[in-house]
């Protein structure tokens, strides 16, 4: 079973590695006139490397089908089993070692002729954006197994490369605080403290306070790790230390700063709401309207259990922080408890939902649901790299539909234009414009009943050609003197935001360029 957890585990990575390749960075290159059939060996290559994961899963799949029914069967049939049980072992070891020698020599064949390129011929900037791309299809799941490993393979400044470009890659996302609230001690174990061997410990005061060093921004934390770098009076090891230290800083920092938790006596008190709630009273199914779930969550703010947050929400005058969440009831055996996906009294053991994030405090028994490591929240999907992918640029999850789209820097961090509700925590769905603004679906179906630009910058919100034909009929009736017809006005046209002359009329003007009539007068 460990086996072939991990054989999962690299066909799921190399898929990943396929689909980057043939998906961003062959086309990035090919883009820039390098390589232009170099591409097809290496998607070859990979179409060759899936033959074999197909076969050890197949092999697989048997040895599990022999495990399971050797014991159930007389000596005889129990022998020949046995034989045929190593026999699949034999024949798994030898694809095994053709499947390594083949991904090795791919890899190498890569790092020699592509990876130099991409240094070559990329800026960092540009060489950010494909690892962001990449970064954007990869599943909290995966990483969370990934990254350990990944750590353990690498040297220590590789390490600090692959977090500098990671940070570089995901720096306008979630993916610093997803990174502190999921890392469970592993980071605290690999960077130790530099205390006298380097100065970085210094950022932190002698009374134990961190807040300098949690102030630091994204811009300060490099210009600090350029100083190091370009430091002469340190060797090589010592430069290391200190910026995989400041790189590290802020999560170790984060991470022993525990908040207080509240103490529960279950036999002593009771609080508001200790009792079950139904989603459906008449079937019994426990949850509330926003969600199907067997447990409540106990609020430390106010001391009362609620179901979600959002009953918490809607209930009270006041949001609570879903980080201060520590205990929740069992609506079967009513304790109150640690967070946890099922009961921890051993004679409930109740699953408390099919979904459940330890992140997001966020259980359901209904849908599909993901957690994004770069919004750090939880989406309704299948996940990324599925139907779903994280723009790092927009800092927005997209269906794949939309891989080439308007991206605007942190686009879902604002309001709607509309109603004017916070987007990027919106449960409701957003519907992404043509320009690369976004607004609630619910909105823009009742906004585009009455107009049909858009709020923010004033550009057409689809194909309008249909309606500007219509009006070039419109106006091909009207009657309008001579005197009149003669004269021009200046407009801007907010489509192509060229300027230009257009025939006077007292309310349509029509572009020259583009032909649009959505346009003002200047």
């Amino acid at each position: 079973m460990d086996f072939k957890k991990r054989f999962h585990l690299i066909y799921f990575l190399h898929q990943i590695h396929s689909d980057a390749e043939d998906e961003i960075v062959f086309p990035a290159l090919e883009a820039r006139g390098k390589l232009k059939n170099i591409s097809h060996a290496y998607t070859f290559d990979h179409k060759h490397v899936v033959e074999h994961f197909n076969k050890i899963s197949r092999i697989l799949d048997k040895m599990s089908g022999l495990h399971l029914s050797v014991s159930t069967i007389d000596s005889n049939i129990r022998e020949k089993g046995m034989l045929r049980y190593h026999h699949l072992c034999r024949k798994l070891q030898e694809v095994c070692k053709s499947m390594h020698n083949l991904l090795s020599d791919h890899i190498n064949r890569e790092e020699i002729e592509l990876w130099s390129i991409i240094r070559d011929f990329f800026t960092n900037q540009e060489q950010g954006k494909i690892i962001g791309c990449m970064l954007g299809r990869i599943r909290a799941e995966i990483l969370q197994d990934m990254i350990p490993w990944l750590m353990a393979s690498l040297k220590q400044e590789e390490q600090h490369v692959l977090m500098y470009l990671w940070s570089m890659a995901t720096k306008n996302t979630m993916f610093d605080e997803w990174l502190v609230e999921w890392w469970d001690g592993y980071i605290t174990d690999i960077t130790n403290p530099v205390n006298n061997e380097g100065k970085s410990s210094q950022l932190c005061d002698k009374s134990g306070r961190y807040d300098r060093l949690l102030k630091l921004s994204q811009d300060d934390l490099e210009m600090a790790i350029r100083r190091v770098s370009r430091d002469s009076c340190l060797d090589p090891q010592k430069k290391s230390y200190i910026i995989q230290n400041l790189l590290m800083s802020r999560w170790i920092i984060r991470q022993q700063i525990t908040s207080t938790e509240v103490n529960i006596k279950n036999d002593e008190l009771e609080f508001p709401g200790k009792h079950p709630s139904y989603r459906d009273p008449l079937k019994l199914i426990y949850g509330c309207k926003h969600y199907k779930r067997s447990c409540k969550l106990f609020a430390p703010c106010c001391n009362q259990l609620h179901t979600c947050i959002h009953c918490h929400n809607e209930d009270s005058d006041h949001s609570i922080d879903r980080k201060s969440i520590t205990k929740m009831m069992c609506m079967k055996c009513l304790m109150i408890q640690p967070i946890s996906a099922t009961c921890s009294t051993v004679s409930c053991k109740l699953s408390m939902a099919k979904y459940y994030c330890r992140i997001c405090k966020l259980f359901d028994d209904d849908r599909e649901i993901y957690h994004c490591p770069y919004c750090n929240l939880c989406r309704v999907g299948k996940g990324l790299g599925v139907d779903y992918f994280h723009c790092m640029s927009c800092n927005a999850c997209m269906s794949r539909s939309l891989m080439n789209h308007t991206c605007r820097e942190k686009h879902l961090e604002d309001n709607c234009p509309i109603c004017h509700e916070y987007i990027f925590t919106s449960c409701s769905p957003v519907k992404a414009l043509p320009c690369g603004h976004v607004m609630h679906s619910k909105c823009f179906q009742e906004y585009t009943c009455f107009n049909y630009t858009c709020p923010i910058c004033s550009k057409s919100l689809g194909d309008m050609q249909v309606y500007f034909k219509m009006l070039d009929a419109l106006l091909a009736e009207e009657k309008i003197s001579d005197e009149i017809s003669s004269q021009t006005q200046v407009v801007l046209c907010n489509d192509c935001e060229k300027k230009g002359a257009a025939s006077f009329h007292w309310l349509y003007h029509k572009c020259p360029s583009c032909g649009s009539y959505n346009t003002r007068l200047l």
